[in-house]
């Protein structure tokens, strides 16, 4: 079973961590008795939301968006837990240890390549003259802690689906380094490096799309989006893409409002294996990506935690008195990731 971790303020964060058995079994095994999302009958696969939910949006471009959200999201699989974790921080008892823990993160554009500079891989050990892209994935801090973890992290993309096997659909790239770090918003960047041409233009293609301003055409509007997106009066809308206990990628959506400082809380579901995933916010009246994406770091209300948070208890309060229904009956946060 997956072991859960309790964050200073009284919440839990979501990796999911696996034993020593296959890795595939133990993530299915978990998935099946998962006890905060029983059936997770509020995930829709990723191939079920392609096909039943945007070939109902009516623009290409904002298809085109909801699509780059799906493809830049990625499964992190990390196999060891640095000896630099402090005390009390989360997962130091498990320093020096090759302990797996699955979480998820958000490419975050890809470099133009260069081919005049040592490659930092494994398998180029440092020569020059091979052309390659460098990608950053962000992801949660306590999910990937520092460039010892960096270097043994496994990078899954496009792992949409059962049938996305490494060498197929599926691109497994190698961490190199955390170039960015920071402990109070629980946010890192990771490097990574590939010599696929098609794959960097591929994730430049769809990051491109990703960050195009979409507010600023006329004919986008979040009505677009209410078949998918509703939500209570006034509500703005969360969409996160994420791998729940290290499964191929599942979408679900919320309803979103700024908690305490630097916080950000939904009701949309997430599990062990969400950490690190972006929260997609999608403001009333508007259909817009901010640069300002909150970064799932955990859960206040899990069948673990002793009592409830009081702040879900004020989020439910409060979405009674603006007429708002909550779907689901648990409070999850993320931090915002100020630029």
């Amino acid at each position: 079973m997956a072991q859960s971790y309790v964050h200073p303020d009284g919440g839990q964060h979501e990796c999911e961590i696996l034993g020593s058995g296959p890795e595939s079994e133990e993530s299915e095994s978990n998935w099946k008795a998962c006890e905060k999302n029983p059936g997770h009958e509020d995930f829709i696969s990723a191939q079920d939301f392609i096909d039943n939910y945007m070939t109902r949006v009516k623009t290409d471009k904002l298809r085109d968006r909801l699509k780059a959200m799906l493809d830049l999201t990625v499964r992190l699989r990390v196999n060891w837990t640095s000896p630099s974790r402090p005390d009390g921080y989360i997962f130091s008892h498990a320093r020096g240890r090759d302990k797996l823990r699955l979480g998820s993160g958000l490419i975050w554009g890809v470099k133009d390549p260069v081919s005049n500079k040592p490659c930092l891989c494994s398998g180029c050990d440092g020569k020059t003259g091979i052309k390659s892209w460098k990608f950053k994935v962000r992801t949660a801090r306590h999910v990937v802690y520092d460039t010892e973890e960096a270097t043994k992290t496994k990078v899954d993309l496009f792992y949409d689906g059962y049938s996305c096997k490494a060498g197929d659909r599926m691109v497994t790239l190698r961490g190199l380094e955390v170039v960015r770090s920071d402990p109070d918003m629980d946010c890192c960047y990771m490097l990574c490096v590939s010599h696929d041409e098609a794959l960097a233009e591929r994730i430049k293609s769809a990051s491109c799309c990703l960050w195009d301003r979409l507010d600023e055409n006329p004919d986008l509007h979040a009505s677009d989006l209410d078949f998918l997106l509703s939500g209570g009066r006034g509500a703005d809308h969360a969409l996160i893409v994420s791998h729940p206990h290290g499964q191929p990628k599942k979408i679900s959506l919320g309803e979103l409002r700024d908690g305490e400082p630097h916080h950000a809380e939904y009701n949309a579901a997430t599990c062990p294996g969400s950490s690190g995933a972006s929260v997609f916010r999608f403001v009333t009246g508007r259909v817009y990506v901010s640069w300002f994406l909150p970064i799932h770091s955990g859960s206040f209300s899990t069948p673990y935690t002793q009592q409830p948070h009081q702040l879900s208890l004020l989020t439910r309060f409060l979405n009674k008195l603006r007429g708002r229904e909550v779907r689901l009956d648990q409070c999850n946060y993320g931090n915002w990731w100020l630029l």
